[in-house]
């Protein structure tokens, strides 16, 4: 579904300098794989992400999006992301409108559906995320477990072929972490391709059918759950692996 070519990404400094964070990373995300990224602060993980419908430019390199280059500059970008969801770490809810009218704002503006049919839509997923009750109270009065829910819901309204999360669980008390690692459990089980970054180890080792060890902009290491737990190949995974366990 994504094919990634020798991608690299560079952020220019205050100073002149650049700083490198991706390093020519190559990789391929077939259609229904659950894909989760892990490694230390730093490491290039978020930025990849953000590169694969991008919101971040890459500085050099190919990503190919179900065989159509994405960044070929000619492309439309927007239509593109309307095919991947994306989640990220802090909701990024519109606190001046209720939660449905959140959730169907884009696919009634962008014209993906009428108001009924978003409205219907919603009215689906809000109740698979156990949230129908919460459909006219504004963002404010609802827990960060709650808003994030919500911000997956507003993402699949879209009707998306893959979904990229984003340390969807980074901002949130430990005890809502779960309610969120539950939809995301879903989703995986109804056969959504997913490219997940996150320091939920566990949900990694449950969810995951690749995961992928990230350090300095590169993919040290890629493996099944239970090989990459188990059987750490490399030092560096192993010094990481002792450290979050």
């Amino acid at each position: 579904m994504i094919n990634v070519n020798n991608l690299y990404k560079e952020f220019k400094n205050t100073d002149g300098s650049t700083t490198k964070v991706l390093n020519g990373i190559t990789y391929e995300v077939g259609k229904g794989e659950k894909i989760v990224i892990v490694g230390p602060s730093g490491s290039g993980k978020s930025t990849f992400l953000r590169c694969l419908n991008l919101l971040e430019r890459p500085t050099s390199g190919e990503i190919y999006f179900d065989a159509q280059e994405i960044t070929d500059p000619k492309i439309n970008i927007n239509k593109i992301r309307q095919r991947m969801g994306m989640v990220f770490q802090n909701f990024n809810l519109f606190n001046n409108l209720t939660v449905m009218d959140n959730i169907i704002l884009a696919p009634v503006k962008l014209k993906v559906m009428s108001e009924k049919e978003a409205r219907e839509k919603a009215t689906e997923l809000l109740k698979r995320v156990n949230l129908l009750d919460k459909a006219d109270v504004y963002p404010v009065s609802l827990s960060g477990g709650q808003k994030q829910r919500i911000a997956i819901v507003r993402s699949l309204c879209m009707n998306p072929e893959m979904m990229l999360f984003d340390e969807p669980t980074s901002a949130l008390d430990p005890e809502m972490v779960g309610e969120v690692l539950d939809v995301m459990k879903q989703l995986a089980d109804d056969g959504m391709t997913m490219v997940v970054v996150t320091h939920e180890m566990g949900f990694a080792r449950e969810v995951a059918t690749k995961v992928l060890f990230m350090d300095e902009g590169n993919i040290l290491e890629e493996n099944t759950p239970k090989e990459f737990f188990e059987n750490p190949q490399s030092q560096r995974l192993k010094d990481f692996l002792s450290k979050v366990l």
